[in-house]
This record gives structure tokens, C-alpha cells and sequence, in this order.
């Protein structure tokens, strides 16, 4: 059997050609004058020239389909983006001394990277100005966990790790940082605080991650009032990873002595207690990338189609706009808009189309020509090395505004840069996404998924197919709900019930922003809080001869806690599934098994703060029933 599928991938001209001449004894035999003279030949090259057109378009995938595809699989091209890190200070400086941000920053092993003092601020302006270096020593550190006192490992607050409290509840918790002398300068000043906190566990938050905190930052020099400061910049994303944060001092106002500097998380969201390895003031946060002033490409000759030369492949946002473009070009004073190509551009549209080796404007159909000796000007540029400034840690660094000599190292490399992707590496990239996606497929993988996020301290995660809390009973195909909680403080012997933290919506935001590129496609995911049900528990059982009944009592309030805990233990069973009813029997059960309990008599249960009984408790399905008062009653041993 023949082929009947027409090979429209490949064929050429010439071929089209001769197969239509093959065709016409078939289909016109009394046509008999082949040659190129012919009307009719003349009729059949230009039908193979508009056929082969169409074959060359539907074959063809070029750099913007590669593109498309590309991102439907969720890999868009990136960089170039520049390497940054921290240089901490050997010694304090002499004197006090504003240094201008973007001053040059030179590496002593690497002087033909061009690094500056630099870094990006909330609000999309490079911080302004200058920053204040002040002549001061941090002299003692302190913390307050849980409002009791306690001192830091070491004065310098670089002798080793330390946790700022514990399971992330830091209501009452605070580090003092002392120093000899105060931060301020004669007016308002711009202070960098490095600090260095040990990470999460997992990969380090990403940029555009939910930032822990915020942290407050209150300062007094000598003994004045306390004042709250303004932050800057805030490097640190709350102390989830090492950072600097540039705050605002006030003026000394001829104070004189020491100062303090506090760090308060009352007001923050901290996942798991932040763990602080080094703090010191003066640390620079710096960047690598090369300035270019203002340069004239040329002028217009208001011609269409005008090209200008220019290397686009190493550009970055420059300082004077660090969220914006990292090109923009300026036509006799006006600023034109970059495009990806002229598609959709009218006459007059302001427009240019920018390449790796040139940028190139519009014809006056689609895109505007710039006039006749219209002056072409790109502005302010700054170029990157990518990779090349990637450097390892301890190396050291120089900051002439300061003066000679070597002014401290990297403690951790740098890090952050990377070159252009090319056509080449967005394929591989896409490729290796199309067969390597491990999307969360079964409710298991879903919830051990949510457990493993970095950062978010994700206790308990359980998932319930078809439902969502919003429509009631209805059990919806495509719909699943994942019930998560952060990890809880532990019960203690003491027998009161610990409170039951539900997550914030902000928290579940960002557990579902995580897991959204895992989900399978069509899925609906909801990620939700538990409906948390209390349940006070009343038990009376008799114990073995020779049992001490206290600890029997207190082993079996143990026990049920456990079971109806909000999170598991380290070392204890699963907590009482999500969305399942509980009944006395369940608790008779739980007492029975504890050592010297001889026989469990009643168990009561009822909703907290109502009447006990032995109906069971209902849950919704995505209820966590949750041990409230606990008492047990037991004779039959010895007191």
C-alpha cells in the first residue's frame, strides 16, 4: 500500500515542480508542451513557489516558537544576573565616613571584576545616597527568650550559632546588640547591620518567596528614649537567610558613650525560630556590575529599517532603575518603547526591536523611522560578567572611599550570577522539564510534598479528594483540599493542652504558591487550615497491684494527647486522622494499652467547655479533633 501522506515537512521547490509535470499526462492528456515556455508551466511555478512558502511556515520552528513552548513547560529565559554577596569588616574604621552607594568595591584577587556597593530596596530605588560607616565595635550581645534574659554564646556574636527561641513563637523574644559608641552621625544616616543566620533546612528561600518577620529595629544611644527605626533596605527576608538591612539612625545630637540596638519579633511570622551565626555593623552589600555613562548611537536618517550597533547580551537593570528596564533608548528626547517585534506596531508607535548585536527601528508602517538627524541615545547601561562573578568566600577586598588597605573578606562566596540563556539552553531546559515534571499525582505524594517546603515548618499535611469547604457536602471531580498545620508546641506533663496554632492566610498563600507548578493540570487546589474540634476526655480505670496511681493517671493523660494530638511527636503514633469521628470506645482503647492500667471502667467524652457523655464526636472532613481537659480517675494501686 502506498504512502498517501504528502511529505509537507520537506519537500522543495524543484520537487513540487516536477511532480505537477508528472501529473499532467494523468490529468490533462492532450496538454503535451512541457517546456518553461508554456503558460500553463508558467501557472505551475508560481502554485509550487506559494506552496513552497506554506511548507517553509509550517515546518519552521524558530527562536519565538521555541520560546512558547518553552514557557507552556514553565521555563522562561533569564539573565544575565549579576553575583552578590556581603564583605564583613576586619576592624572597625577610624572615624566616621559616608561612602556613596555605587562606589567601587575591589576584589584583591580579582580586579578586573568591577563589583560597587550596592543593593535594591523595597520600593525600586537603589538606596539613596550615601551610607554611614560608624566608628564603633560591637562590644556585648544579649537575648531575651520568652522574657527571660539569657546571654549569647559569645560578645562578638560570631562565636557560633544560637536560636532565637523555640518552635517559632517569639512573642516575648529580642537580641541586644551593644556597641561602644553610637551609630548616628550628625544628621540622619543609612547604617548597614549584617547579619549571618544559619538557613532553614532544604534549599534557601527564592527570590519572590513570602519573607518571615518583619523584625523591629529599636535604637538609644547612651541613655536616651528608645526609638523605633526605619528600614531601607531588608536584606535578610526576615532572618530566613544571611542579608544586610540598612536602617535609618537618627542624629547623635552630640551624644557621646555607647548605644544599643535591638531586634524585637513581636510583630513577625517566624515558621521555626531564626538561628543567628554572626552580626556586625558596616557589613556593604555589594554587586558585580560595570557602569556605562549616557552614549549617542548615532542619528536618524528617517529612512525605514535603521540598525544600530550595540552588544545587548551583558546588560542588566543599572542603578537609577533597579527594577526597571535594563535598556532604554531616547530619540530626540523621547524615550521609545522596546517590542519583541513590529506585529502590532502602527506608524506612529514609538518602537524598536532589540537584538543580541543591534537594536533596529521601525519602517513607518509598523513602527515610527526615527527623522532625519534625530539624535539616538541610550542611556545610562551596566553590564554584568554572569558566572565570572561567582567567587569563593575569604578572599579579601579593598573600598578606596575609605582609603588603602584591605578592609575584610567574604565570609560566604558569591553568589547569584549567571549569563544569558541561549536558544539552546532553553531547549534543554524545556526538554528536560517535559520528561522530568514530577507532578504530585496521588494524595500521598501531595502531602509529603507540603511537609518537605523549606522554611514553612509544615507539621501536618493531610489531603481530602473532592472536597472544598466552600461548597458544603457536594463532592466535586477535580478538587482536592490539603489541610496543613505548622508544627505545634509539644504537651507537657503538667496535663494542660497546648493551644492549637491555626496557620495564618498569608502562611497557606505561600504553601500554595509553591506547590502550584507540582499540581496536576486542570486540578483545583485548595490549601486550607483544619476546622479544629476540642474534646475534653473523662476516664476512670482500676491498676495493677504495685502501680503508682499518678503515674498511671499521668501516663494515661499522656497517652490520649498523643493520640488526639494537633501534630504528631518525634517519637509518638499518628495523631487521630483528619475528618474521622471520635467515640469513647476509641479512647477505652487508647487508656487499655497504657502499662498498669488493669481495666479502663468509663470513658466520657464531649465538646470543650459542654456535658460529657459517651455519643460520639462528629468531625467534618477536614475537622482535627484535638485533645482539650484530661482527667483520670484511677484506683487500685498505691498513692
Amino acid at each position: 500500500m502506498s504512502d498517501i501522506v504528502p511529505r509537507i515537512d520537506t519537500i522543495e521547490f524543484d520537487e513540487l515542480v516536477e511532480q505537477a509535470r508528472g501529473d499532467i499526462p494523468r490529468y490533462a492528456p492532450h496538454w503535451t508542451d512541457h517546456n518553461l515556455h508554456d503558460p500553463g508551466m508558467t501557472l505551475i511555478d508560481l502554485l509550487a513557489w506559494i506552496v513552497d512558502q506554506q511548507v517553509f511556515r509550517a515546518g519552521f520552528v524558530g527562536g519565538r516558537h521555541r520560546t512558547a513552548f518553552a514557557a507552556l513547560l514553565g521555563r522562561q529565559a533569564t539573565g544575565p544576573t549579576p553575583a552578590r554577596g556581603l564583605i564583613w569588616p576586619d576592624r572597625p574604621v577610624r572615624e566616621g565616613r559616608f561612602v556613596a552607594v555605587g562606589s567601587d568595591v575591589v576584589c584583591q584577587q580579582h580586579v578586573d571584576l568591577d563589583f560597587a556597593l550596592a543593593w535594591d530596596n523595597p520600593t525600586g530605588d537603589i538606596g539613596a545616597g550615601s551610607l554611614y560607616f560608624p566608628p564603633v565595635r560591637l562590644v556585648g550581645v544579649g537575648r531575651t527568650l520568652d522574657g527571660v534574659a539569657l546571654a549569647a554564646p559569645s560578645a562578638s556574636g560570631g562565636g557560633g550559632s544560637w536560636t532565637l527561641g523555640a518552635s517559632g513563637r517569639l512573642a516575648n523574644t529580642a537580641v541586644s546588640l551593644q556597641f561602644d559608641g553610637p551609630l548616628g552621625a550628625t544628621g540622619p544616616a543609612q547604617v548597614a547591620l549584617g547579619i549571618d543566620v544559619a538557613p532553614p533546612p532544604g534549599p534557601a528561600p527564592a527570590p519572590g518567596d513570602r519573607e518571615w518577620g518583619p523584625v523591629t529595629f529599636t535604637y538609644r544611644a547612651g541613655t536616651d528614649r528608645w526609638v523605633e527605626l526605619d528600614v531601607v533596605h531588608e536584606g535578610t527576608a526576615g532572618l530566613a537567610v544571611t542579608g544586610v538591612v540598612v536602617l535609618t539612625v537618627p542624629p547623635t545630637g552630640g551624644a557621646t558613650g555607647s548605644s544599643e540596638l535591638r531586634l524585637e519579633f513581636a510583630r513577625g511570622f517566624f515558621p521555626v525560630a531564626p538561628q543567628i551565626r554572626a552580626v556586625d555593623v558596616n557589613v556593604l552589600p555589594i554587586v558585580q556590575r560595570r557602569r556605562e555613562a549616557p552614549a549617542k548611537l548615532g542619528d536618524g536618517n528617517g529612512q525605514p529599517d535603521q540598525e544600530f550597533a550595540l552588544d545587548t547580551t551583558d546588560l542588566v537593570p543599572p542603578p537609577s532603575r533597579p527594577r526597571g528596564p535594563d535598556l532604554e533608548i531616547r530619540v530626540g528626547g523621547e524615550t521609545w518603547q522596546q517590542q519583541t517585534d513590529f506585529a502590532r506596531s502602527g506608524p506612529d508607535d514609538p518602537h524598536y526591536v532589540r537584538y543580541p548585536d543591534h537594536v533596529l527601528f521601525g519602517n513607518g508602517v509598523n513602527g515610527r523611522r526615527p527623522g532625519r538627524d534625530m539624535p539616538i541615545v541610550v542611556t545610562e547601561l551596566a553590564r554584568t560578567r554572569g558566572v565570572a562573578g561567582n567567587l569563593r568566600h575569604g578572599l579579601p577586598w579593598s573600598v578606596p572611599a575609605l582609603g588603602p588597605g584591605t578592609y575584610g573578606q567574604n565570609r560566604q562566596s558569591l553568589a547569584g550570577g549567571a549569563d544569558r540563556t541561549t536558544a539552546d539552553d532553553l531547549v534543554l531546559a524545556a526538554r528536560e522539564a517535559a520528561v522530568g515534571r514530577a507532578a504530585l499525582l496521588t494524595d500521598a505524594e501531595l502531602a509529603a510534598a507540603a511537609r518537605g517546603l523549606t522554611g514553612m515548618a509544615v507539621g501536618r499535611a493531610e489531603v481530602v479528594a473532592r472536597f472544598d469547604r466552600r461548597l458544603g457536602d457536594r463532592r466535586i471531580d477535580g478538587v482536592r483540599t490539603l489541610v496543613v498545620l505548622p508544627q505545634q508546641p509539644a504537651w507537657t506533663d503538667d496535663g494542660s493542652p497546648p493551644d492549637v496554632e491555626t496557620p495564618s492566610q498569608a502562611y497557606l498563600d505561600e504553601v500554595a504558591t509553591r506547590l502550584a507548578p507540582r499540581r496536576v493540570l486542570g486540578e483545583r487546589l485548595v490549601v486550607q487550615g483544619p476546622v479544629v474540634v476540642a474534646v475534653d476526655v473523662a476516664i476512670t480505670a482500676t491498676v495493677e497491684a504495685g502501680a503508682v496511681l499518678a503515674d498511671v493517671e499521668r501516663a494515661v493523660r499522656r497517652a490520649v494527647h498523643r493520640r488526639l494530638a494537633a501534630v504528631a511527636g518525634a517519637d509518638a503514633d499518628p495523631p487521630w486522622p483528619l475528618g474521622r469521628d471520635l467515640a469513647a470506645m476509641d479512647l477505652t482503647a487508647v487508656a487499655a494499652t497504657v502499662p498498669g492500667v488493669r481495666d479502663v471502667l468509663t470513658v466520657r467524652i464531649g465538646r470543650a467547655g459542654g456535658p460529657l457523655g459517651t455519643d460520639p464526636i462528629p468531625a467534618p472532613p477536614d475537622g482535627l479533633v484535638v485533645a482539650g481537659r484530661v482527667d483520670v480517675d484511677a484506683t487500685g494501686g498505691a498513692r
